[in-house]
């Protein structure tokens, strides 16, 4: 089987091509490609209602089946807006495409398991910052924009404590003998930005979390899939290749062609080459 990875499209952010022109490109790729699965992972929009608008409409053109996971910007709503990011969570978890609580028995030997998870501060220049100005998520002029348009009702370590234990008990159901794991958030110091930056000192915080560090010891994960920084890497450790498949915002293209960039940051794992 033959499964395409990809995250962090923010469809809504590049104003050079609309909306409808990332459906179309998708469309292409998965054709060109001949995908049999797709998986988006995280950071569609800036708004929860155009994320499952967007994932609605890519399953109905697409002939092979689409799951998703929601990132951070996902769960966004207007700042103005009474915030109910709870309720939000729990309209994703119920959605038919999304992997939240949902592990994915692909085939006799591979599960996949997917998650947004959450940062829990577990990295961030900690001689220049004071864990209230990180939980704050104000650094000079400009906010950590999820502590405007979200709110969990509790800190970010308890979240991602909360999201780390389901994975958790995700992982405790797999029967297989091979686990495809796809997170939002990163969930490994070494794809978190070096330190020192005039920027990311300060939100590296907002990046990683080391909850899950553990697991990779306890569970059979071959593949952990993660968006949420944006740029791509491969990385192996012991029986796990950690990939980081994001496309990102425009201005952070090579180049301009829409199609190219996506293809660029997909990653395809084809079941048959893993001796399956």
């Amino acid at each position: 089987m033959k499964i395409g990875f990809i995250s962090d499209l923010h469809v809504d952010r590049n104003f050079e091509a609309p909306t409808i022109e990332y459906l179309k490109a998708l469309l292409q790729i998965i054709n060109n490609q001949k995908l049999e699965m797709l998986v988006i992972g995280g950071d569609i929009s800036n708004h929860y209602s155009m994320t499952i608008w967007f994932v609605e409409e890519l399953q109905k053109q697409a002939e092979i089946p689409v799951y998703f996971i929601p990132g951070n910007h996902d769960f966004w709503e207007e700042q103005e807006a009474t915030k109910d990011t709870p309720g939000i969570y729990q309209l994703y978890k119920d959605h038919p495409q999304s992997l939240i609580e949902n592990p994915l028995k692909i085939n006799e030997n591979y599960t996949l398991i997917g998650h947004p998870g959450w940062y829990n501060h577990a990295i961030y220049d900690q001689e220049k910052f004071t864990p209230d100005e990180i939980e704050r998520g104000k650094f000079r002029w400009t906010y950590w924009q999820d502590k405007l348009r979200l709110d969990w009702g509790m800190e970010d370590q308890e979240v991602s404590q909360n999201f780390s234990e389901i994975i958790k008990q995700d992982l405790e159901k797999v029967t297989t003998e091979n686990i495809i794991l796809q997170t939002h958030i990163v969930t490994i110091p070494e794809y978190t930005m070096p330190m020192p930056h005039r920027v990311f000192d300060f939100f590296n915080a907002y990046i990683a979390t080391d909850d899950l560090k553990n697991i990779y010891k306890e569970y059979p994960i071959t593949h952990q899939i993660m968006g949420h920084v944006h740029f791509r890497e491969k990385i192996s450790k012991e029986q796990t290749q950690f990939i980081t498949n994001s496309l990102g915002y425009r201005r952070e293209w090579r180049g301009k062609n829409l199609y190219k960039e996506l293809q660029k940051s997909l990653f395809i794992l084809d079941l048959e080459d893993e001796g399956n």
